[in-house]
């Protein structure tokens, strides 16, 4: 039997007591009551079984009906029983601790992993008297040291303090003496750097102490204190994004593969970058044509895509010798030929299986892989070789008679099947070998999830129950968009997702987790509500939003608007609209409208827009009635009659322009409502239900006890929160240190040109584009208007703007990115080198890779040199160490007034 003894000293208010919260193992939260006889000195102690490893503990102040009053923050208490029988904890309340996000495996995994000359004192955790402290790691050459008041502590004298050694990512600890106990001790923590002696920060506030104690020498004496009150610098990091398509080593194959990924992650860590951002990697095949290369149009959320296969791993094989010569042209292309690239890939992995196939499947690792991703590689495996047999992916014309029948009586559909295991397993080694050396390196992986699942899917087939699909996800209007976004993706049924605690969403990222370490949540304001559009339409302008709260026609009536809105839900005009204004000819009225007394309406199916794009082959024609089908000031809610939502900027319709003045006030007014005002906490409250159980993330404005978590909280998450953003975005976003996305020339603050970069929040990430943005290069192109105001504005610049962003302007304001108060700038490849006048791109137009309003965008943006090139470009390479170690020796001597 252990016998753990607690001893805390807390002033506490007549009535209240201290409990100690604790876990031994893995077991459930057990809760003690601890007893004060002079109302300061809180004790307790309890028992547990000689086997137990270890205890997670906190405490927590209630009142005499034992409610709690308030818990320690995040507290990180966490020790090993080792040899000791008997213990004795002498702790100190935990308001100020180390902040959540330091738990996710960014940081414990990879930037603050333990490493090199930080390895672990282990054996520290032995010794029979122990000071612990939890603390981050001390920027530059800093140490954590602790000194104190008599001669065996340095007599405050900091260059006889006692360094503390690390035992943990965040612990540190220093072995003790029992007669450190008897007499009682004041000391503190201080930073010392041992090549600059003078250089000492000193914790703030009073001494901290430690009671006498007379104890017998069977029992170990633990002192745990928490974060030191030293301000340190705030890590911020650096990191680059490219997408895995885009990379070109010596030897691709045409397009950037996971060795090219690896290669690049060598050189982000030789440069001081911290991070790598990738676009989404899942396998995206349904037809094997270039528009395959959208990335976000993935068949599966778990399956990586075969063409990002290092083929040069099997450079011994008949297979690679005999495709590796086809490489070579590919290779040298500007741009990406997906088509030929794909094929060579594909007419490569199965060579390959032919050659190794039968040797690799009998294998531990092989059967392991398989095992431990049954959930989703069975039927992956089944919706490839069905696809590639009846040569679609709209998985609803394969003559199935009900799901998990076998779709035809083929035998060679086995091997089919076993081929693309076969390729996930390969794939799977690559890149989590990739994410291990990454994280070695000190190099955050960042993926990307995308928000929607295609219609024609594997979650679409086996799991059609958790999405709607007579929705279409998109994005409302906006300057890039005038008639909005439709993605085609189906939209999310949260209530059946929600029934198993979201068990799709967490096996998810679950599986992320085996190769990255942060995240971009594409569109994370689909988690509060997403732009729906019914499938009968196209346009982005006709959906709503899902979930919402529509108006019933008695609130519509108490904003002041006297019309019926089920009447102004439906397209119709005047006779002298539609004669006069639009000067339609008797043969277009007869095919597409009908009049009832003075009105017009489109004739059925003609009032649809899918059957518009369907049936009418005369362009004009069809773009007409594409337009008038959007004449409408309300959506009528298919699932609650009588209930309408405004549509979105119908200011510019028509029939808005139509009505009295009295009522298009009143529309104004009742429109600014419902988008901007009236479901802000609806959809907050929406947020926390899905976010928190989805990514582990902890809502810090919640007082529930957090124990030391067993394992890391997972991947870092980072919003993706750009367009129409309710005002309840950022709290939440906040709440839950989920980082935000700032763009400078897209700010969130309405009427602001530019946002002043310098008001980053820090919990964010600070990029100059995104993929679906041009470039800073390409952007200084397109609107000399805009540009002089940036240069006037934003670079404090007199006269003209110069017509080409120089190498000096661009790293002007890569610089002043690097230098925001955001923990992380992730800049594109394109935006770094164009501060180099011999790497940059001669052909800026070519390198913005996504336009969104093209709807046939062919992603094939390739770096125009290679990785090898840039690992050996010195001056740039140095160049950008230099600008990255300005701004972090900037940051050091902020915080510490050196």
């Amino acid at each position: 039997m252990k016998i753990l003894h607690f001893e805390l000293p807390y002033q506490t208010n007549q009535g209240e007591h201290i409990e100690l919260c604790y876990a031994i193992d893995r077991n459930d939260i057990k809760y003690a009551l601890l007893h004060a006889d002079d109302g300061i000195c809180w004790k307790t102690t309890i028992h547990t079984d000689d086997c137990a490893q270890h205890i997670r503990y906190a405490y927590r102040v209630t009142d005499c009906n034992g409610n709690a009053i308030r818990n320690e923050q995040n507290c990180w208490r966490m020790f090993y029983f080792n040899h000791r029988s008997e213990i004795l904890f002498i702790d100190s309340w935990a308001d100020d601790t180390i902040d959540p996000v330091f738990l996710r495996s960014a940081f414990s995994q990879c930037i603050m992993k333990p490493r090199g000359a930080d390895e672990l004192y282990l054996e520290h955790l032995s010794a029979p008297c122990l000071l612990l402290v939890h603390a981050l790691p001390p920027s530059g050459n800093y140490k954590w040291a602790v000194v104190g008041n008599t001669p065996e502590w340095g007599n405050w004298d900091p260059r006889k303090a006692r360094l503390l050694q690390r035992s943990g990512t965040y612990e540190w600890s220093v072995k003790l003496n029992r007669t450190d106990f008897k007499s009682g001790i004041e000391y503190k923590y201080i930073l010392v750097d041992p090549q600059e002696p003078k250089h000492v920060i000193w914790e703030k506030g009073n001494n901290r102490s430690l009671r006498s104690h007379d104890l017998p020498t069977s029992t170990s004496i633990i002192r745990q204190d928490e974060k030191p009150n030293i301000e340190q610098p705030l890590w911020k990091g650096v990191g680059c994004v490219i997408p895995v398509f885009s990379l070109k080593s010596q030897g691709s194959f045409g397009i950037g593969d996971f060795g090219d990924l690896r290669l690049f992650v060598r050189w982000a860590a030789q440069t001081a970058l911290n991070a790598v951002q990738l676009l989404p990697i899942n396998d995206t095949t349904h037809s094997g044509t270039w528009r395959d290369s959208y990335p976000y149009n993935g068949i599966s959320v778990f399956a990586l895509h075969p063409i990002y296969l290092d083929a040069r791993e099997w450079k011994h094989t008949q297979a690679f010798k005999r495709f590796a010569p086809l490489a070579k042209p590919l290779n040298e292309l500007p741009a990406v030929d997906y088509e030929a690239a794909f094929k060579l890939k594909t007419d490569f992995t199965k060579a390959l299986f032919e050659e190794i196939g039968s040797a690799v499947i009998k294998t531990a690792d092989f059967k392991i892989f398989k095992t431990d991703n049954e959930h989703w590689l069975n039927d992956y495996a089944r919706f490839c070789a069905y696809r590639d047999y009846f040569h679609t992916s709209n998985f609803r014309e394969w003559p199935l008679k009900k799901e998990g029948e076998r779709a035809v009586d083929a035998p060679e559909l086995d091997a089919e099947i076993t081929y693309y295991k076969f390729v996930q397993f390969l794939l799977h080694r690559q890149l989590q070998a990739v994410h291990n050396e990454a994280q070695n390196l000190g190099v955050i992986l960042k993926g990307d999830i995308p928000i929607g699942i295609c219609p024609n899917s594997v979650a679409a087939w086996v799991d059609s129950h958790l999405f709607h699909f007579d929705g279409q996800a998109g994005a409302p209007p906006d300057d890039f968009a005038v008639q909005g976004q439709n993605w085609g993706f189906p939209t999310y049924n949260w209530e059946a997702m929600a029934l198993d605690g979201y068990a799709w969403w967490r096996r998810r990222f679950e599986h992320m987790k085996n190769y990255f370490d942060a995240y971009r949540i594409d569109h994370v304001l689909g988690f509060f509500r997403i732009w729906e559009i019914p499938s009968e339409h196209i346009y982005g302008i006709l959906g709503r939003f899902r979930p919402a709260l529509p108006f019933t026609k008695s609130e519509v009536a108490q904003f002041g608007f006297s019309l019926d809105p089920e009447t102004y839900a439906t397209p119709h005009f005047s006779v002298a609209y539609i004669d006069a204004d639009l000067k339609l000819t008797t043969d277009f009225k007869e095919k597409y409208l009908e009049q009832t007394d003075n009105v017009y309406r489109l004739k059925h199916p003609y009032n649809y827009q899918r059957k518009i794009n369907e049936l009418v082959s005369n362009e004009k024609e069809r773009d007409l009635l594409l337009q008038l089908s959007t004449e409408v000031l309300f959506i009528a809610d298919p699932e609650k009659p009588q209930h309408y939502h405004p549509r979105i900027a119908a200011q510019h319709t028509r029939v808005f322009a139509a009505l009295s003045d009295s009522d298009k006030h009143a529309f104004n007014k009742l429109h600014d409502n419902f988008f901007y005002e009236r479901h802000n906490q609806f959809w907050a409250d929406e947020a926390l239900k899905k976010i928190p159980p989805i990514t582990q993330c902890r809502d810090t404005a919640q007082p529930a006890i957090h124990l030391h978590p067993l394992t890391d909280e997972g991947m870092l998450p980072c919003a993706e929160d750009l367009g129409m953003v309710p005002a309840s975005v950022k709290g939440v976003l906040e709440r839950l240190r989920i980082l935000s996305l700032e763009i400078q020339r897209m700010p969130k603050t309405y009427g602001v040109r530019f946002d002043d970069l310098r008001r980053n929040p820090y919990f964010s990430v600070a990029t100059i584009a995104t993929h679906d943005m041009a470039p800073l290069r390409l952007w200084w192109l397109e609107n000399r208007e805009q540009t002089q105001t940036f240069w006037h504005d934003v670079l404090h610049h007199g006269g003209e703007a110069p017509d080409e962003a120089s190498p000096e302007i661009c790293e002007d304001v890569v610089t002043r990115h690097i230098q925001s108060p955001s923990m992380l700038c992730l800049l594109s490849l394109q935006d770094l080198l164009a501060i180099s006048p011999s790497l940059r791109s001669p052909h800026p137009e070519c390198e913005q890779i996504n336009v969104p309003a093209n709807p046939n965008q062919y992603w094939r943006y390739r770096m125009h040199l290679n990785i090898e090139e840039l690992i050996q470009a010195t001056a740039f390479n140095d160049k950008l160490i230099s600008i990255i170690e300005r701004e972090r020796n900037t940051e050091l001597a902020r915080t510490f007034k050196q």
